[in-house]
């Protein structure tokens, strides 16, 4: 199977559309990645966007930067929340074939943050 490049930033622009979504975005152009598959990487998407949604009431402030090393995809909300639950094992497994890996973190009481990183 052939390799297709996507562009990180026209997907979750993408996302936003379906979903109709009321998040903030920062989105730095040209953040491209090559895959066999782009459908498990919406799946996942998708997770980090439910993820977050499941512990505020608050608009998403979801932000795309390049780095040295990748891309870091980031979903922050402010919440009440005192406990954030685990991130799904599949969820895990589903990004190693985009050389990704996913955190979550914050400060219960104050904020959530879910954080995908792509390596290069």
């Amino acid at each position: 199977m052939e390799k297709e490049v996507v562009d990180l930033r026209d997907l979750m622009m993408m996302i936003k559309e379906k979903k109709q979504m009321n998040a903030n975005f920062a989105l730095e152009f040209d953040c491209r990645i090559e895959v066999d598959d782009y459908k498990p990487l919406v799946k996942v998407i998708n997770y980090a966007i439910n993820y977050i949604s499941q512990l505020t009431d608050q608009p998403m402030q979801i932000s795309l930067n390049a780095g040295g090393n990748g891309y870091l995809l980031s979903f922050t909300a402010f919440t009440s929340q005192t406990e954030f639950p685990a991130v799904s094992e599949q969820v895990v497994e589903a990004l190693v074939p985009y050389n990704a890996i996913i955190a979550a973190s914050g400060d219960p009481g104050k904020y959530v943050k879910l954080l995908l990183t792509f390596s290069n």
